[in-house]
């Protein structure tokens, strides 16, 4: 097991250290000047040449990325063009609402998923499963700003019910802050819960035509005992790996959701770190998701063997 998490350790590193290559590069090739992207076009020569030196792009590209890689490694990743402070300094007020999203999405996903994928299994070809079913395939297509949009038409507009922008912490405004989380959550949980309804149903009816299964019955053990004990346990890994999928996915693609909502995390600091040409915060956050999608891996790489000790990683 040790081995195994190093190599993959050093597997991370080499992905990331190729990801920091590619997005530096793409950042450098895009046209348009960033000294006037942070000052205006009105800047006076002088000042121009100050703040271009200070940014080292009169340096060659080979030693600008090294340096930015030096200092992303301290994280240090530059000053942000449109806040006009330290890029870090953004992320870190920003980071802490999209991970409080996704987490609860993600948590929300797995028991409901996982659920449903049982109950259509083990009623397969049932009233409930083609239900069940059906709603998971038709949910599975919807883009999450779609349904966004439509929560908001209805629940917002046309209902008053709920509102339709913003996020508070619950400790400041319970009320308004729970309020504000019931259409992102939903939106953000949706394609998670058809996704690994999908999958745990797909395992379990393979599962369940195994041979120890049909033993489990002929020793006399209740359904509920074999389903949940000895099933359930042998299917969720391929729902593991969905899982891994899911909340990586869940971070990268809050983006959407937080622009429908008017949501302040990274995911919509990110679209208006593109819009606005905001290179440093967009280098930034595509690191800093990419650091996260691969941690999640190497977490669901060793789930496998705690789920099924027959899976040798050594």
């Amino acid at each position: 097991m040790g081995s195994y998490v190093l190599r993959r350790i050093w597997q991370m590193v080499l992905i990331l250290f190729l990801i920091s290559i590619a997005i530096f590069l793409l950042m450098s090739l895009l046209p348009g000047d960033p000294v006037y992207a942070m000052l205006g076009e009105e800047v006076s020569q002088a000042e121009y040449q100050r703040v271009y030196m200070e940014l080292g792009l009169d340096k060659p590209l080979i030693v600008r990325y090294f340096n930015w890689l030096l200092g992303a490694l301290h994280g240090n990743f530059g000053q942000s063009i449109q806040f006009h402070k330290a890029t870090m300094d953004v992320i870190k007020e920003r980071i802490p609402i999209t991970l409080v999203l996704s987490s609860l999405a993600f948590l929300i996903s797995i028991p409901l998923g996982i659920f449903f994928g049982v109950i259509t299994a083990v009623f397969r070809g049932k009233k409930v499963d083609t239900v069940v079913t059906f709603l998971a395939n038709l949910t599975a297509c919807l883009p999450q700003f779609w349904v966004g949009l439509l929560m908001m038409y209805i629940f917002s507009l046309k209902l008053g019910w709920l509102p339709s922008y913003g996020f508070t912490w619950i400790w400041d405004d319970f009320t308004t802050g729970l309020r504000q989380l019931v259409m992102p959550l939903f939106c953000l949980s949706l394609g998670g819960i058809a996704s690994v309804t999908r999958q745990t149903r797909s395992s379990m009816l393979e599962v369940i035509r195994q041979d120890y299964v049909r033993t489990a019955f002929s020793k006399g053990l209740t359904e509920k005992k074999i389903v949940f004990v000895h099933a359930l346990k042998n299917a969720l890994i391929p729902v593991i790996t969905i899982l891994g999928m899911r909340l990586g996915t869940l971070i990268a693609g809050s983006m959407f959701v937080e622009s429908v909502f008017s949501i302040p995390g990274m995911g919509s600091l990110l679209v208006k770190a593109i819009t606005s040409k905001d290179i440093p915060v967009v280098q930034a956050c595509v690191l800093i998701i990419a650091l996260v999608s691969c941690v999640i891996n190497l977490i669901t790489d060793i789930l496998y063997a705690v789920v099924d000790p027959r899976i040798r990683l050594e």
